[in-house]
């Protein structure tokens, strides 16, 4: 049996500790993600209170506050892309 893997591993290319500076950039791409995702899902709870709310006022600050939170998904994600697109 090990014989049987050993020779469908072989000629699969080996893989090789990576330099710290790809290590960096796979972390920062994680946190990047779980950042653009937590900022959505903030953003969307804005717009629904945005939405219940009766005051005019509570409404609109909770709108802007989506506003700015999607604004800042977006730059999240065009650095995002811009770092694994390398």
């Amino acid at each position: 049996m090990r014989s049987i893997i050993k020779l469908m591993n072989q000629n699969k290319p080996k893989l090789r500790e990576l330099d710290p500076t790809t290590l960096q950039r796979i972390k920062e791409g994680i946190y990047l993600v779980k950042i653009i995702s937590e900022t959505e899902v903030t953003a969307r709870k804005c717009d629904y209170y945005a939405g219940n709310a009766t005051d005019q006022e509570i409404a609109k600050f909770f709108q802007e506050e989506a506003n700015t939170l999607k604004k800042v998904k977006n730059l999240l994600q065009e650095y995002f892309e811009s770092i694994t697109q390398e």
